[in-house]
């Protein structure tokens, strides 16, 4: 099995909960981000953060790195991870996915041996913050685009070999695509707490 590194997008401000650490919101008793790495540890020979402030240092088995740009984006994000991963595979994950599913993270770890980025697409959209990338081309590419000054998270995209997951691919693994569901909103917060 190749070397992975998880990382975990932290950074976000959470403007539309108040301004609340995402990360640290209970969902059935725990932090979301203890759920994720209940989620990821047992595929993970080590585990990054990618954040800017010091609220996650406390967790066991993780590195806090600092995004390079701050509020640059996630790509800026990104690149921070890889660069700082250890791992020839890296999962990536936004710290406000309470219900990541193993099954599902490690099938995208078995398609990308051939490839460079294995990437979900749910109703047409790419899910850049629930994927899989081989660090070394991905990390090149990356770099390449930001130096043009292109900072949306496809615009390497075409630089490297990407396996895009369609939805009944998915579904194999994740019936309801629950590990899709983000905490963004009070409602969604009280989804998260009413589901589970």
């Amino acid at each position: 099995m190749a070397d992975v590194t998880s990382i975990i997008f932290a950074g976000g401000l959470g403007t539309r909960l108040g301004g609340v650490k995402k990360a640290l919101l209970d969902i059935g008793g725990k932090p979301i981000i203890e759920r994720i790495l209940e989620a990821v540890a047992p595929l993970s020979t080590s585990v990054i953060v990618v954040d800017n402030d010091d609220s996650l240092a406390h967790l066991p088995g993780i590195r806090i790195v600092p995004d390079s740009e701050t509020r640059a984006g996630v790509l800026t994000a990104l690149h921070s991870g890889l660069a700082a991963a250890g791992g020839e595979m890296c999962i990536v994950v936004a710290c406000d996915m309470p219900f990541l599913n193993g099954l599902l993270l490690r099938r995208l770890i078995d398609l990308a041996m051939d490839f460079d980025v294995v990437i979900p697409v749910i109703d047409g959209q790419m899910e850049p913050m629930h994927a899989v990338y081989r660090r070394e081309p991905c990390l090149a590419a990356i770099s390449d685009a930001l130096a043009r000054n292109e900072k949306r998270m496809i615009s390497y995209l075409n630089a490297v070999r990407v396996r895009e997951v369609k939805e009944a691919e998915l579904r194999l693994a994740d019936p309801e695509l629950r590990s899709f569901f983000n905490v963004n909103t009070p409602e969604d917060l009280d989804w998260a707490r009413s589901n589970n």
